[in-house]
Formats: structure tokens, sequence, C-alpha cells
């Protein structure tokens, strides 16, 4: 059972202008506001003016004092969990925050109110997922935009691109010249960036991505372990088998031996 539940959710929502909620003692439940105009708070008796595409999320029994300064659009989410569901996402409670990314988290929403109108089979699950979904790109987006990625949003997209063609495409002979030249910069700036954007290297990336995929590989009693290697992009066996081992505590010969008498998890 899901600890869960949507009780209503709108999307786009107009109200009259300079329309006025004032809830004292709360909803009794999780109120989430996407604010599409600017609002004025009162949060711990201050006012606070809220610029548009900000949020809040209010708890429970947490007083709810909100009036539109002009116009009054906002989509929102009235909501029960368990405490641990919102915890989880550090999200910030009963205070304005920006995100960053408030088309998309409209745009679960949207799906939100969608799939409770349609009330299709198995409909609290996918509420459910969705609504864990939004929390996971508040969280993202919150923790994601540091100053590096805000001061070189460009050059973070394109690096995020290349990144990406990288680790879907593993097993292609990925060189250092490649990657300098796709991005544009000599070597030591490309890993210097690199590094400040995701915390690591192509090498190492590039090899966790390849053994991920050799661990797959060799569950498959019909393929070869040399063949499983080069289809991940190991050219070099001997390479491929001292760097299983080290990552692994085992030998690929060793690795499928115990798969196959499922000793492996």
């Amino acid at each position: 059972m899901l600890n869960f539940e949507i009780h209503f959710c709108e999307y786009n929502r107009q109200n009259p202008p300079k329309d006025r909620i004032y809830r004292p003692g709360g909803s009794g439940d999780h109120l989430f506001l996407l604010l599409k105009t600017p609002m004025k708070f009162y949060l711990n008796k201050e006012l606070t003016l809220a610029r548009e595409n900000a949020c809040i999320l209010y708890t429970p029994q947490t007083m709810q004092h909100y009036e539109a300064v002009q116009k009054f659009r906002n989509s929102y989410i009235h909501f029960s969990c368990s405490d641990t569901l919102i915890e989880r996402f550090k999200i910030p409670l009963n205070s304005i925050f920006y995100p960053g990314n408030p088309d998309e988290i409209d745009e679960y929403i949207r799906k939100l109110q969608e799939e409770r109108i349609a009330s299709r089979p198995f409909a609290e699950e996918k509420e459910y997922f969705l609504l864990n979904e939004m929390f996971i790109a508040i969280a993202r987006a919150m923790a994601g935009e540091n100053t590096d990625i805000v001061e070189n949003r460009e050059l973070y997209e394109i690096f995020l691109s290349l990144r990406l063609d990288m680790l879907r495409n593993y097993e292609k002979p990925w060189t250092t010249e490649d990657l300098c030249r796709r991005a544009n910069l000599e070597k030591s700036q490309f890993f210097a960036c690199y590094q400040k954007f995701f915390q690591s290297t192509p090498h190492a990336d590039l090899l966790s991505v390849r053994l991920e995929k050799a661990k797959n590989l060799l569950t498959n009693e019909a393929l070869p372990i040399n063949l499983a290697a080069r289809q991940c992009g190991f050219s070099d066996i001997t390479h491929f088998s001292r760097y299983f081992k080290k990552e692994c505590g085992c030998s690929p010969k060793e690795y499928a031996r115990r798969w196959k008498e499922n000793c492996l998890p």
C-alpha cells in the first residue's frame, strides 16, 4: 500500500484578481504551489512578496495566507503522504523558493491533473510516481544550480550533450582528441570544465559504464568473454581482465561462473 494520496490538484488555475486565500489552521494536508503571478505571502507574521515562478510547500496545520498583487494564477497540488517522502528530497518547507525549472514542474502538475480526470487503471500508482518525479526535478534543479553551471550555462549544455553521447555510445573508441575537438577546447581547459561540471573525468565515466555493461553481458552463457569485452569497448582483453578483477574482486571468468551458480545477486 502507498502511504500517499492526492486530494485535489489544478493546472494553471485563474482566480479573480487580488483574490485572497486565508486558512489560519492550514488545510490539513500538504499544499504545493507554483505561482504564475506575483503574490503577497504572510509567513511567520511577516509580509513577503513572491515573484512569478516561485514555489512553496506548506505542511499540514501550517497557516496558509496569501493573495494576488493583481492577477491570480497558479498550479497547485493538495496531497497527503509520509514525512519521509518529503524529507528525502530536502525541499524547503513553508517558505518561498525558486527552483529554476518552473515549466518542468508545471508539466508534472498538468499530467497529475490529467491522470486524476482520466481515472485510468493504476491511477494512484501513476500519481505517486509523477509526484516523486516532480520532487526529483525540483531537488535536482536546486542542487544543480551551482555557480559554475549558472555562469557557464551555454558551455555546460555543450558538455552535457557530449557526455550523454559518449556514455550512450560507450563501445566506440573515444579519444581525448575527439572530445576536445567537439568541445572546441584545449586539453587542459576541457578536463578542468568536465571536472567542474560532473565531478569526474571522461575516462572514469566511460570505464564505469563499460564495466556495468560487461557484467551484464557476462550473464549470457552463449557469449565468450573476449567478445563481451569487445562489445563493451575494451579492445585489450588483458587490460579488461585486470581492470575487471580490480573493481569486482574476481576475474570475468569467475564472475560468469558464480553467476551461473547463482552465487551472485
